[in-house]
């Protein structure tokens, strides 16, 4: 089955001059010995909308102007990070960053996971567990000293989890963060002459980057009102799969910020209904872009050829030193292709409509 129905499928699809947008899903109705086998191949065809307006689209492109403020504060923030390292003779106090070897005892017996040689650490960064900073306070370069800590009890590992240990200590040296003055050896330093230049090229800096994302947002505004110029109906499973997309993301990005949805949505103020009632048009939407785009790159002549998808397979294989016929079996041509197809689309629009710089 895995041999012969993909191939028929694609023939079957040829021939009824299908254009399928998703991929397939096979199933064995049947098997008999002398008739062989039956089976089902199901798919999402593409849709045939009705565009009413592909080209005139308007929208603005809004960049937030840039503030003094906020470029004084990039240039404390660069300013922090040039910042030395100055060894002093005074006891260490917190800010200052010291350089150390350790070993921790539990029990008199050295535990793994705490021996270091030559580590860094700013106190009062609240790095090491409770204690220990504090512990190296009022200590000199040069000094060998023990501090007595407890880890706490929900420490990732058990067998140290709210346990007492020592830790010996020799600490190398007691360093002061020596921050540069904001003055023409800083600009210099920073690929300028003046301060003046570099405060005009943080500047720029923000606002390139502000007005990459506002023109990003601008473009797909004009996206959106050809999806609103697009009638017809949309494979349902186009919708759903786009929709599990995003929520996917969503939970992904939540979990790195260790987060869960119901916190998010409490922080927000919105329900669990609403929120993916809101995703789920958000998703229709997107698919909605994307049908008409397909539609608008096979009106307008942008699908990719066979040569160039060919050239573009082989780019792929240079790129990862195997065989073309190797990355063509282990590749979705079709859907490589329609998303290409999909991305000329965009910019073919985007280009015969009017995007007004605020």
């Amino acid at each position: 089955m895995d041999k012969d129905v993909p191939a028929l499928y694609d023939a079957a699809m040829k021939e009824h001059g299908f254009r399928a947008v998703d991929e397939p899903t096979y199933d064995l109705v049947s098997v008999k010995k002398d008739e062989g086998f039956v089976a089902t191949a199901t798919t999402a065809l593409q849709p045939e909308l009705k565009l009413t307006k592909t080209t005139g689209f308007t929208s603005q492109c809004v960049t937030p102007e840039v503030t003094d403020k906020e470029i004084d504060n990039v240039l404390e923030h660069r300013r922090q990070a040039s910042a030395e390292l100055v060894p002093h003779k005074g006891p260490a106090v917190k800010g200052n960053v010291v350089h150390m070897d350790f070993e921790g005892l539990l029990d008199g017996v050295a535990f793994k996971g705490g021996t270091a040689k030559d580590q860094s650490v700013q106190l009062g960064s609240g790095r090491m567990i409770p204690g220990f900073e504090d512990g190296i306070l009022g200590h000199k370069a040069g000094d060998e000293f023990e501090i007595n800590v407890t880890f706490p009890q929900n420490y990732p590992n058990k067998e140290l989890a709210g346990k007492p240990v020592v830790f010996k200590i020799k600490l190398h040296d007691v360093c002061v963060r020596q921050l540069p003055a904001l003055n023409s050896d800083f600009a210099k330093k920073m690929g300028k002459e003046t301060m003046e230049e570099y405060r005009a090229f943080v500047k720029q800096q923000l606002f390139d980057g502000r007005h990459g994302g506002a023109l990003n947002h601008a473009k797909d505004m004009i996206l959106g009102q050809l999806a609103d110029a697009a009638e017809g109906e949309i494979p349902s499973i186009l919708v759903e799969n786009a929709y599990q997309q995003q929520m996917q993301v969503i939970q992904q990005q939540l979990q790195m910020q260790r987060m869960s949805l119901d916190r998010y949505l409490s922080q927000i103020h919105q329900t669990r209904e609403n929120f993916t009632a809101n995703v789920h048009a958000a998703a229709e939407k997107n698919t909605r872009a994307r049908m008409a785009l397909l539609q608008v790159a096979q009106q307008e002549n942008l699908v990719p050829t066979d040569e160039e998808m060919t050239a573009k397979m082989q780019e792929r294989a240079d790129k990862l030193k195997k065989p073309l016929e190797e990355i063509m079996a282990k590749s979705n041509v079709e859907s490589i292709r329609r998303n290409e197809a999909i991305r000329r689309a965009a910019d073919w629009v985007i280009e015969h409509s009017t995007i007004e710089e605020k």
